[in-house]
């Protein structure tokens, strides 16, 4: 109810407002009936509510008015509560009393900004008999605070002794002290106004205080019994809604009241059936199915039968970091080449984004800002180009003030002039609530220079519009990164005969479109963990489990909770940057099949670093010159194996400019691998700690290579990918610089991979409680696991049981999560094609998109939708959940359909927030509307209808 128009106005005052209400209700022209309560009850709010609720009942009852005029301030929230039957209240949004005398809120501020300790007195307060409010505030309610006369002083004396006596005295006295001034306000209303005023001027004598007369007002007192409408002064209570205190403002507000049938849960869900379904849904369904990961050590492929549910064809090669094609080609080489050209669809998951934001790539990009209320410090957003233009909403996303177009054309013509920005970010306060800014400068920007925009509210709907910002532009900024990757990855598909559309898993695991990618790359960061636990979910077919992906480089783990895989709420932060990406809640230790292990200041480590195993570097005539070096100088690493780290030329400088020592080393690892210690005496280098491979590394000139639970295993004969000889080798040299056995090392630091598997399933699992990290920083923590992992001892057995299953992916998972489940008393699951888990992830994945908008009741008695443009607002619930359930389902069917999914059947789950009063029934604070489509992709290669006979 955005206003009223009374014919008769009940009042119910403070009787300290009688002698004014009655002065301004003579010639208001409005049908008035006052009723006053007694002064003096702000003092105890609880039964200044339990009175004014009882008033207002009755008068409701009585039918005495079209609107009930509530006579009182906020008066220490003793009017916050207050429900508003079937007849509209109307409340005047000041702290107390003393501002309908002053007339205005604001007069009364800054009377409190001249003399915060000032006595009032009024002809109300006077004929009221009531202690005035600030007077009573400061002495606790005690109305009679006088400081004890000199006989009562004497007998405390007496009783308690000198110094007692004068505390008790000082504590008498003290409201006295809380006091500069006494003032009378002079509202204009009859009365004896000298007798008033001289109460007021013999305190102010009496107590050694200022005295000041104030011309008051009427004027509040006017509007409280007149308004019509909401605003800053006065509070229009719809009928069925309760007075509420909201903080932001720090004032008063109004909530409806919760009326939903008993039968109505707060929470359900309703389909929003498509309008046209397709006349033949199996026309573009996917047969032939390949998947592609290119992950961080390995790239995998798989051709997937739909029909049969089945793997028909798989293949591995090594990731090339510095050109993914590389490692697709290999890949692709692996499998049946005859079968390629049926395939129907192509899905792909890659780390490309991910390393692209870590290490820096990308174009330029310009963000232009809409900050609250145009106030912007520097260094506020970390980004440059950066730009403050015109376009602000208030909080709410109602619009403030308007974008300027041509504002917008200079600004994005100076960065492409002097930044030579390749694309724009869009990013406004509020544009979560209401995109209508973000379209708008979109919508000029690529009409003028037809670059690509990305908007903030497309990418993250977090409260935080700096995140936005940031998110906006980490997108921006990666666009012909992924572009590179999909154009050549392409190009490779289209020579083997494969025309089928292509689809990137995105960080939640669901499919997007090339052309949803191309505007969207930031969504696919951590793309390829997604697939990975996508895969285990779909093979395992386990509705709750913890998932285990053991790598090359990390090991990641997610938890499945009723088939839905855990979604990080905070969003994804990936290279020291921020974002609201919607991604899996993983954890992720430097620990696979690649990981080094190093002999560092007397101490065991195994990773985070990853290197090439040796097995992996060396053909059988390579490793004996550099293995046989090593040997010759064992005396050197007894403090630390780093020198004993293996390099080799790539053969891919990429382009780099140089420097001498760089040189030095490329001309020596041309001739063939060598070690840290011999490379820095080749090169003619101080010590192999100062072998300046960084850049080379970076550039993917050069790769490290060390001794890796890889070669272990192919070291204890468990697997033989590789050159086991040189396996061996490099496992006999680092057991000769521990002084131990070759054989029983390598169990020892299998096991050690095993232990830390087994206590990063823990931490897992107490992550969904508390800091798991924090496991490290205890001493009885990590005692006690110590003697959980070790079976225990001759004292006590620390037990851990794990109620869900662990599934495990990777092509090492086999060799490390059984023993680890075992510690764990938890059953292990190992799916069939667990190794290429995550490319089957990939293509059996579905497109899942989700939105949601916000139902909120406002000051004015109406509803407004958040989330949707222009911020609507309705007079019913009803109405405004009815618009936003159709605009919603438009939205998310849009969406789905760029995605790459023709599925138009929506789910929309409605939930009710509804907050319990203190005295009885609940409040409406909003309604919470989340629209959901999943479907599979049958963005399909065409089948040609076979030709008629």
């Amino acid at each position: 109810m955005s206003g009223v128009s009374p014919h008769r106005v009940h009042v119910i005052a403070c009787g300290v407002l009688g002698v004014d209400l009655r002065h301004v209700v003579k010639d208001i022209g409005l049908d008035v009936s006052l009723e006053f309560l007694p002064g003096g009850l702000h003092a105890t709010p609880r039964e200044l509510r339990k009175q004014l609720q009882e008033a207002i009942d009755r008068a409701s009852r009585q039918q005495r008015g079209d609107v009930i005029a509530i006579g009182y301030g906020i008066c220490g929230r003793g009017t916050v509560g207050l429900h508003a039957r079937h007849v509209p209240l109307i409340v005047p949004r000041v702290n107390d009393c003393i501002a309908l005398f002053l007339g205005s809120d604001a007069a009364y501020h800054e009377q409190f900004r001249k003399y915060p300790g000032t006595y009032y007195v009024s002809a109300g307060w006077v004929e009221e008999n009531a202690t005035p409010l600030s007077q009573a505030e400061q002495a606790d309610g005690d109305d009679e605070a006088e400081p004890p006369p000199d006989e009562e002083f004497d007998r405390l004396v007496t009783e308690h002794g000198r110094d007692n006596a004068d505390a008790i005295r000082y504590f008498m006295n003290s409201w006295q002290r809380n006091y500069q001034r006494a003032a009378f306000i002079d509202t204009g209303a009859p009365g004896k106004r000298d007798r008033y005023a001289e109460i007021a001027r013999r305190m102010a004598a009496g107590y050694g205080w200022e005295y000041e007369e104030l011309t008051g007002s009427g004027e509040l007192l006017i509007n409280m019994l007149k308004q019509r409408h909401t605003d800053s002064d006065i509070l229009i209570v719809p009928p069925h809604h309760v007075t509420d205190y909201d903080p932001a403002g720090r004032t008063i507000t109004a909530r409806p009241v919760w009326q939903a049938a008993e039968d109505t849960p707060a929470k359900r869900t309703i389909i929003a059936a498509a309008p046209d379904a397709p006349a033949d849904p199996d026309e573009r369904s996917v047969r032939l199915g390949l998947g592609i990961d290119a992950g961080g050590t390995y790239t995998d492929v798989v051709l997937y039968d739909f029909a049969t549910s089945t793997v028909l064809d798989k293949a591995k090669a090594l990731t090339t970091n510095w050109d993914y094609t590389i490692g697709i080609e290999g890949a692709l080489d692996g499998v049946d080449a005859s079968r390629l050209g049926e395939v129907d669809l192509v899905a792909v998951s890659t780390t490309l984004a991910t390393n692209a934001i870590v290490e820096g790539r990308g174009q330029p990009v310009g963000l232009l800002i809409m900050p609250p209320y145009g106030l912007y410090d520097h260094g506020d957003i970390p980004h440059s180009p950066i730009a403050v233009i015109d376009g602000q909403l208030e909080i709410s996303g109602e619009r403030r003030q308007p974008i300027d177009p041509d504002q917008v054309r200079r600004v994005a013509a100076d960065m492409i002039a002097n930044a030579k920005v390749g694309a724009f970010a869009v990013a406004g306060f509020a544009s979560h609530d209401n995109p209508e800014h973000e379209q708008q400068v979109k919508a000029i920007l690529r009409d003028e220079f037809g670059l690509a925009v990305t908007c903030g509210h497309e990418v993250s709907e977090t409260l935080n519009y700096r995140v936005r910002a940031v998110t906006a532009a980490l997108n921006a900024r990666i666009i012909p990164c992924l572009d590179s990757l999909l154009m050549r990855a392409g190009e490779s598909l289209a020579r083997r005969g494969i025309n089928a559309p292509s689809m990137v898993v995105c960080s939640n695991g669901s499919l997007m479109s090339m052309a949803m990618a191309h505007e969207r790359p930031i969504e696919t960061i951590l793309s390829g963990p997604a697939a990975s636990v996508a895969g285990a979910s779909f093979l395992s077919k386990r509705p709750d489990a913890i998932v285990v992906d053991i790598g090359g480089t990390t090991t990641d783990t997610a938890v499945i909770r009723n088939d839905d895989v855990r979604v990080c709420p905070e969003g994804a932060s990936v290279g020291g940057w921020r974002t609201h990406v919607k991604a899996l809640d993983l954890r992720t230790l430097g620990l696979g099949g690649d990981s080094l292990i190093a002999w560092e200041k007397r101490k065991l480590q195994i990773g985070p670093r990853r290197v090439a195993p040796v097995a992996w570097l060396f053909d059988d005539s390579e490793s004996k010159a550099p293995l046989d070096w090593l040997e010759r100088h064992l005396d050197y690493y007894d403090d630390g194996t780093g020198g004993m780290a293996l390099a080799s030329l790539n053969g891919h400088p990429d382009g780099l400019d140089l420097t001498d020592e760089e040189r030095r080393i490329v001309k020596v690892l041309a001739e063939r691998p060598h070690s840290l210690h011999e490379l820095a005496e080749r090169a003619d280098l101080v010590a192999w700690q100062f072998v300046p491979l960084s850049r080379l590394e970076t550039h993917h000139a050069v790769q490290r290579c060390g001794l890796t639970p890889t070669d272990l295993l192919h070291a204890t004969g468990q697997i033989d990918m590789w050159n086991t000889a040189a396996a061996r080798r490099i496992c006999e040299l680092t057991a000769a610089v521990f002084g131990e056995d070759p054989d029983a090392l390598a169990q020892r630091l299998l096991h050690e991979v095993v232990r830390k598997l087994a206590v990063e399933l823990l931490k897992k699992q107490l992550a969904e409680e508390t800091d798991a990290d924090e496991l490290d920083d205890s001493p009885v923590a990590m005692a006690m696991v110590a003697n959980m992992l070790a079976g225990g001892s001759d004292d006590y057995h620390i037990r851990a049981q794990f109620e869900r299953p662990v599934i495990g992916i990777g092509a090492p998972v086999a060799f490390f999560l059984p023993q680890a489940a075992e510690l764990l008393e938890t059953e292990c699951v190992i799916p069939p094609d667990a190794d290429v888990a995550n490319a089957i992830g990939a293509i059996t994945s579905s497109v899942r998109i989700q939105r949601t908008v916000q139902i909120a009741p406002n000051e004015y008695g109406t509803y407004s939708v958040h989330g949707l443009p222009g911020n609507p607002t309705f007079p019913e619930l009803d109405s405004a959940t009815d618009y936003a359930s159709e605009h919603l389902a438009e939205l998310v069917r849009d969406l789905a359909h760029q995605a790459g999914t023709s599925q138009a059947d929506v789910e929309i789950t409605i939930d009710d927030h509804v907050a319990e009063m203190a005295e009885e029934g609940r409040l409406f604070v909003g309604r919470m509307l989340e629209a959901r489509v999943t479907g599979r992709p049958d963005l399909a290669r065409l089948v040609e209808p076979a030709p008629q006979s």
